[in-house]
């Protein structure tokens, strides 16, 4: 879907003469209704010039914090089209206005009475992203997301001491019998743990290890993690996490 750029909030205080036309910045923007929750996808094309992407934070008045700046081009796209499709995200809550600061792990700070998840991934090409937000008092569910390149998968292949990172050795053997090709599986394994990791953290405010999520079964379009108690939670929880994929990557949430 090509983005109406009227569609994407834009602070009513920047001085567009600045940035003449928005037309050449190739952004594309579309909102997909998955588990009842609304996910906006933001791409953006990369670009060349570190004062091209300077505009566009600017433009939409997005934070530019001091440790992203220092980063490299790649690392501030990111960061950007992240940021974008969180406003998209709050713009849903009529909250466009509100400026999402970075916290001290580098987790995004949103409004009072909001919870949200911003996941993202970027190829040579082109940067993705996906953001959603919700009223913390009307959610009474929890959810994580996250978003991988299919190109990811060749990684996979030819890395097999990074499954070890991620999965236990049961686990590994478990996946090796389900009939899913191996780079393929483990690239979504790894993205459905990503989505686990980020909803418990949003839930109880703690940061669980990938080894502490056990792969449990796949069902249909859903893998089922069991939950491994952590410090003060006692109790082994069930997980699962929604899968599906777009032309060039792959997207879970999970539900907490």
């Amino acid at each position: 879907m090509s983005l109406d750029m009227h569609a994407i909030p834009e602070t009513t205080d920047w001085n567009t003469q600045s940035i003449q036309s928005l037309d050449h910045f190739n952004i594309q923007h579309e909102k997909i209704t998955r588990c009842g929750l609304e996910i906006h996808n933001i791409q953006v094309e990369q670009l060349t010039t570190l004062a091209q992407l300077d505009d566009l934070y600017q433009h939409f008045n997005i934070f530019f914090p001091p440790n992203i700046k220092n980063a490299g081009l790649i690392r501030q796209l990111e960061f950007f089209t992240g940021r974008l499709a969180a406003k998209c995200a709050l713009h849903d809550l009529n909250l466009q206005d509100c400026v999402i600061h970075q916290g001290h792990q580098g987790e995004p700070i949103w409004p009072d009475a909001v919870i949200g998840s911003i996941s993202h991934v970027s190829t040579q090409r082109l940067c993705c992203a996906i953001a959603y937000a919700q009223n913390h008092n009307c959610a009474d569910k929890t959810f994580g997301i996250d978003i991988e390149s299919k190109r990811c998968q060749s990684f996979f292949q030819q890395n097999d001491e990074i499954y070890h990172v991620f999965l236990s050795k049961d686990e590994q053997a478990a996946l090796a019998n389900i009939g899913f090709q191996k780079p393929d599986l483990y690239l979504l394994v790894f993205s459905a743990k990503e989505s686990v990791i980020k909803a418990f953290y949003i839930k109880y405010n703690q940061i669980i290890d990938f080894k502490l999520i056990n792969f449990n079964g796949i069902v249909g379009d859903f893998i089922y993690f069991r939950i491994h108690p952590v410090s003060s939670l006692k109790n082994i929880s069930v997980t699962k996490v929604h899968f599906f994929d777009t032309d060039n990557e792959i997207i879970t949430i999970s539900c907490i």
